[in-house]
């Protein structure tokens, strides 16, 4: 408090002292304009300190006790006594106002103005039981005084003796038969007993007290409708709210009906403070209708996200002033940040783009369909970090935090997130440590339904920005209560009737604001077209790859796949060049292996009719089957499948050399290609269960060989080698004539060994 004498608040707002409260309030909000806080801070400062004084009518009452006019005789200098008293409190001499007031007790002990107000400088002061003390001595020589039963509630309020200070709110109501203060105090009491229906049933009972002005009758129903909103009974509320819009036309006294919208502002700002923002909200989008040209007296969103393009000018000027002292734009990180995750999006694009252009790898239609996505993400994410880029290096705000005298608001390059304090309902400081070091304080809060966390370097800093946030809020639904949150300087930085305009996703976006997604689609598509682009010249690179890699290896195998998998006019010539001259090579093997004058000289044509196919064809293999009789169970032991394999494959690497023909059981691997000449052997019924027959055919090539019918004695344990050698001297292979074993099973290698 200052020393200063106390200056009259009816002579500060210049109104009469029997001035209703809308009459104070319309003065007060007059002289406001007229004394801006910018301006006139010692002006603006009495006239909030004034308002304040006559807006709470126990403050008001008090004043009025003790103010009167000086006169003549014994009440001038009891009032001038008191108004010492009152002085000396507000000069911060307590001790001397209390001496004061015990002396003028002493003297006069039936003067109760003077104990009233040294009980409510107990109670003020938090020494509750020294303020029932005074407000019993009171009652004890005046036990039908009102104002002492009032003020004995309250102190026994403060000692949570609930039920006494409800009797006593009570017995105040009684000897004050058309005092509204004391129903409200009775209703409120019970109220915090969780007596709802009874609070609700004494603010009606009120509502008829004798004399009661409509003022005050309205006050009633807006509590009984806060009230209800605070406990759950929504649709009791609605009514009453129906029923409060009917009283109230629009062609009542504007007056009037701006004096319930601040009322219902002030029930609002119960509701805040007691985490109902629900109800708040409703009561405040209500009394919308009675107080339109209020700035602040409207529903609050819990978050609002704004393009700084659809701020007005007044607040990207509030913003920049903000910016300079936050050095929001200045920060390293608002800029370093996006620069370097731009960079390597665009690194990371230009070297998948690399990749797909210059990769030497064959691709089919799926692995250039994966490109194509690939692609496409990464140009689109690519050109979204450029765009954001461009906005943070025309961003002249940055990102930073601030509070606004009604908002937390968050910065970040052009859009900002506004946090309504009026909704913070929780706030706590977690200490964040990596290994044991500290890091930062990450402070949690809950708005309404939302959570958010700000982090902060720095304890101090974090406490500091935490005991702020708590005491705006605090200093914000005080304001919003006595209907003077208008008057708050800065408010007019961000007009809450901005945020109304946020759609139902909380976002308030510039008229000419443009949606990123279609230059995002845009990139991608860009990414497929250069996809699409490299498909030709990635598709030569990988051949001219694959006939470097084949002709580095000169193996048969890889020669013939690539002809037949990927014949390049380009390289295929060459290919078939080189695949001739090793097929050369195999027709001067057999030349020299097979002597014209041997058994196995006729097998020449059919071995140059497989060079001739592998040439033309671009494949090696030679398959050869064997199918059992049907319905017939061979044991293991009696099926030459892999022996015919394995004894074939000897064949013709011995007619051609190894590594020419491929000869499998009709498994192969698709690098061999597929068959040039398959050979069939099904064993047959015979004609009697003596014999074992062979029926051997081929398909898949003209070669100048018959098809066969073997026979061999089906109790000989070489029958197998029987009809092999017997399939071999007919075809005149290698080995026809010579008696040693072709198929090599065990017998014969058994009958092999033996000297």
């Amino acid at each position: 408090m200052n020393n200063e004498p106390r200056q009259n608040p009816y002579e500060v707002l210049g109104v009469e002292k029997d001035a209703e409260a809308r009459a104070i309030k319309k003065a007060y909000f007059e002289r406001v304009r007229q004394n801006p806080p910018e301006t006139h801070p010692e002006e603006f400062r009495r006239l909030r300190e004034a308002y304040e004084l006559l807006s709470d009518p126990e403050a008001r009452q008090a004043f009025d006790a003790s103010a009167a006019q000086q006169a003549d005789g014994p009440e001038a200098a009891k009032n001038a006594a008191l108004q010492e008293a009152i002085n000396l409190f507000e000069a911060g001499d307590k001790v001397g106002g209390r001496r004061l007031l015990t002396e003028l007790l002493n003297e006069q002990p039936d003067l109760h103005d003077a104990r009233i107000l040294l009980g409510r400088h107990f109670l003020y002061e938090g020494d509750a039981k020294e303020a029932l003390a005074e407000f019993e001595a009171l009652l004890a020589r005046a036990p039908d005084h009102w104002q002492g039963h009032l003020q004995r509630g309250w102190a026994l309020l403060r000692l949570e003796q609930m039920k006494e200070a409800a009797d006593a709110f009570w017995r105040a109501g009684k000897h004050g038969p058309a005092e509204v203060g004391p129903r409200v105090a009775l209703a409120d009491c019970l109220e915090a007993m969780g007596q709802v229906a009874d609070s609700l049933k004494v603010l009606e009972e009120a509502q008829s007290l004798p004399g009661i002005s409509r003022m005050d009758v309205l006050a009633l129903k807006v509590r009984r409708i806060a009230t209800m909103l605070e406990f759950g009974q929504d649709a009791n509320a609605e009514k009453e709210l129906d029923q409060l819009d009917a009283e109230l036309p629009e062609g009542t006294d504007p007056e009037l009906r701006r004096w319930t919208g601040g009322q219902l502002s002030s029930a609002a700002a119960h509701l805040f403070s007691q985490q109902k923002s629900k109800g708040a909200n409703q009561l405040l989008a209500f009394g919308r209708r009675f107080n339109p040209e209020s700035a602040t007296e409207v529903a609050y969103p819990t978050r609002v996200i704004l393009d700084v393009e659809a701020l007005p000018p007044v607040t990207r000027e509030w913003l920049h002033a903000e910016a300079e002292r936050a050095d929001g734009w200045r920060a390293v990180m608002t800029w370093v940040m996006p620069t370097i995750l731009t960079l390597a999006a665009a690194a990371a694009t230009s070297f998948l783009l690399a990749f797909i252009y210059f990769g030497i790898s064959e691709r089919d239609v799926s692995d250039w369909v994966w490109c194509a996505v690939f692609a496409a993400v990464f140009c689109g994410v690519t050109w979204a970090l450029a765009r954001r880029l461009l906005r943070v290096m025309a961003s002249p705000y940055g990102r930073f935090n601030t509070v606004h005298p009604l908002h937390l608001i968050q910065v970040a390059i052009d859009r900002i997130t506004v946090w309504p304090l009026v909704h913070l309902q929780d706030l706590q400081l977690v200490n964040r440590h990596v290994n044991g070091a500290y890091q930062f304080t990450a402070i949690e809060m809950r708005f309404n339904d939302k959570r958010m966390t700000l982090p902060v370097h720095g304890r101090e800093k974090a406490e500091a920005l935490a005991q702020e946030l708590i005491a705006r809020r605090r200093r914000v639904l005080e304001l919003l209560g006595r209907g003077m949150l208008d008057a708050e300087s800065g408010v007019e930085h961000l007009p809450p009737e901005l945020l109304a305009r946020a759609d139902k996703k909380g976002r308030v976006r510039a008229e000419n604001a443009r949606s990123p997604w279609p230059g995002v689609f845009a990139a991608a598509g860009v990414g497929v077209l250069l996809v699409a682009g490299a498909v030709w010249p990635q598709r030569q690179t990988a051949a001219a790859h694959a006939w470097t890699r084949v002709a580095a290896q000169g193996d048969l195998a890889s020669m013939l796949e690539s002809l037949r998998e990927h014949p390049d006019p380009r390289f295929a010539p060459k290919l078939q060049a080189r695949v001739d001259a090793e097929l050369d090579k195999a027709r001067a093997r057999l030349e020299a292996r097979l002597d014209p004058g041997s058994a196995a000289a006729p097998s020449r044509a059919f071995f140059t009719h497989l060079l001739d196919a592998v040439s033309r064809n671009h494949s090696r293999r030679v398959t050869v089957q064997w199918e059992a009789l049907a319905g017939k169970r061979t044991s293991s032991r009696e099926d030459p499948s892999e022996l015919l394999v394995s004894a074939w494959q000897r064949t013709v690497d011995e007619a051609l050399g190894r590594g020419v023909l491929v000869v499998d059981g009709g498994r192969g691997l698709p690098v061999d290609g597929p068959p040039l000449l398959s050979l069939h052997v099904k064993e047959g019924g015979g004609g009697s269960p003596s014999q074992r027959v062979w029926s051997v055919k081929h398909e898949g090539l003209d070669v100048p060989v018959p098809p066969l019918e073997l026979v061999a004695d089906a109790a000989d344990p070489r029958a197998s080698e029987v009809l092999f050698r017997g399939w071999v001297d007919r075809w005149h292979l290698p080995g026809a004539g010579n008696r040693r074993p072709l198929l090599l099973t065990a017998s014969t290698l058994v009958q092999e060994a033996r000297p």
